[in-house]
C-alpha cells in the first residue's frame, strides 16, 4: 500500500496509518456527528495534552480514500479506528483473509443486541467488525401510479412481470455519461444471493430508471413521478412529504440491512477508548435512531415499526465468498439486461 492516499475532492494527501480515526457517514448525519467528534477531540486534549488526529470529510462523496484501505499490507497501514458506510474494499476477500482472524482488531459491539438485530444475525461472530448502524432499504409505493396492482410485500415480488417498467432504485451519474458512477449494488447482491442470475434479468425488465435518492423522495406522489415503486433508504422514504399519495412498505422478509461499521485496532482500544465510547454511546445511538439510520445500541429507544424485520446478507456469505466480486458480477448481469434511458434524461 502506498504511504499516502490523495483525497482528490479535498486536495489533501493522506497517510491512513497516522490517523487515530478516519470516518465517513451519509450526508444527513455528518454535521451532528462532526460536532460530537470535535467535543471528543477537545476533551482528549484537555486530559492528555495531545491531539486526536482525525479525518472526517464533510459534504457529499469523500469516500474515495476509504476504498483503498482494503489494500492495506499490515495493520500499520490503517487508522486506529475506521468508521465506514460503504460496502467496499474492507469487505474484500484478501483483506478479510489477512486481518479478520489476525487478532489485531477487536469488536466493541454492545450486547445484548435488540431482538431485531439478533434475529437477523448481524453481529459479526468473528468479532472483527462492529456494526455501528444500519440504513434499512425499504419500498416506497406511489399509490396513484400503482393503480390496481397489488403492493409488493416481499423482495421476490419485485421480480413479477406485472411490475414491468414500474420500479426505480438508486443510482446516479454525471450529466451525459453512459455509466453510473454509483448505484445500489447491495440490492443487486442480495437478489443474486437469494434468487440467482435470473432474478437480476427480471429486475432489469421491471426497472424504469435509476435515480438519486433525494430526487426520488422529491417526485414520488407528484405528477413528475416516473414509477410506481421506489427502492430507497428508510430515512429518505420517510421525508417524502406526500404521505397521502405514497406508502412506505416494509418488506415482510425484512428491510435490507445496509451496514455502517467500525474497525478498531486492539492495540489502540485503551488509548482511543474515549472515542470508542462516543461511537458506542446512547446519545449518538438515539440520534441515529431518531433519523432512521438506526444504531445497534441496546440502550437507545427502538425506532422500528411494529413487527419490522431486517434482512442481513449473512456473515457466512461474507467470509466464505468474494462478495465484492459477486457484487460486480450481479451488477454486470443487471446492466447487460437493462434498457437504459437516454443519459441526457437522467436526473440527479
Amino acid at each position: 500500500m502506498a504511504a499516502t492516499i490523495r483525497d482528490k475532492k479535498n486536495n489533501v494527501a493522506l497517510s491512513p496509518g497516522k490517523y487515530d480515526f478516519m470516518g465517513h457517514l451519509p450526508v444527513p448525519l455528518k454535521y451532528t456527528f462532526k460536532e460530537g467528534l470535535e467535543r471528543i477531540q477537545k476533551k482528549y486534549f484537555e486530559r492528555t495534552g495531545k491531539t486526536l488526529n482525525c479525518y472526517f470529510p464533510m459534504g457529499g462523496g469523500g469516500n474515495e480514500p476509504f476504498k483503498i484501505l482494503g489494500r492495506a499490507k499490515s495493520a500499520n497501514d490503517l487508522p486506529g479506528i475506521v468508521l465506514s458506510s460503504a460496502f467496499d474494499g474492507l469487505f474484500g476477500k484478501k483483506f478479510l483473509e489477512k486481518f479478520a482472524d489476525s487478532g489485531e482488531f477487536r469488536s466493541c459491539q454492545k450486547t445484548p443486541l435488540p431482538p431485531i438485530y439478533a434475529d437477523c444475525g448481524i453481529k459479526d461472530p468473528r468479532n472483527f467488525f462492529t456494526v455501528f448502524s444500519v440504513a434499512p432499504i425499504v419500498i416506497l409505493a406511489d399509490i396513484g401510479k400503482l393503480k390496481n396492482l397489488p403492493r409488493p410485500r416481499r423482495w421476490a415480488d419485485l421480480l413479477n412481470p406485472i411490475y414491468r417498467k414500474k420500479i426505480i432504485f438508486g443510482g446516479w451519474r454525471k450529466e451525459g455519461q453512459k455509466k453510473f458512477s454509483e448505484f445500489n449494488n447491495f440490492l443487486l447482491l442480495n437478489l443474486y444471493k437469494d434468487y440467482g442470475a435470473e432474478s437480476l434479468k427480471s429486475l432489469a425488465q421491471n426497472t424504469r430508471n435509476l435515480l438519486h435518492y433525494v430526487y426520488m423522495s422529491r417526485i414520488a406522489g407528484t405528477a413528475e413521478s416516473e414509477a410506481a415503486i421506489y427502492i430507497m433508504p428508510w430515512f429518505l422514504a420517510g421525508i417524502c412529504p406526500r404521505r397521502g399519495k405514497t406508502e412506505i412498505i416494509w418488506p415482510e422478509d425484512g428491510a435490507l440491512a445496509f451496514p455502517t461499521y467500525l474497525l478498531l485496532k486492539k492495540t489502540e482500544s485503551e488509548r482511543l477508548g474515549i472515542l470508542a465510547r462516543y461511537l458506542a454511546g446512547k446519545k449518538l445511538g438515539q440520534y441515529l435512531n431518531d433519523n432512521r439510520y438506526p444504531s445497534l445500541n441496546p440502550d437507545a429507544r427502538n425506532p422500528y415499526p411494529p413487527g419490522a424485520k431486517l434482512k442481513w446478507i449473512g456473515w457466512d456469505y461474507v467470509y466464505s465468498n468474494n462478495v465484492l466480486k459477486l457484487m460486480e458480477t450481479a451488477s454486470k448481469i443487471f446492466f447487460n439486461h437493462w434498457r437504459d434511458p437516454s443519459p441526457a434524461k437522467t436526473k440527479k
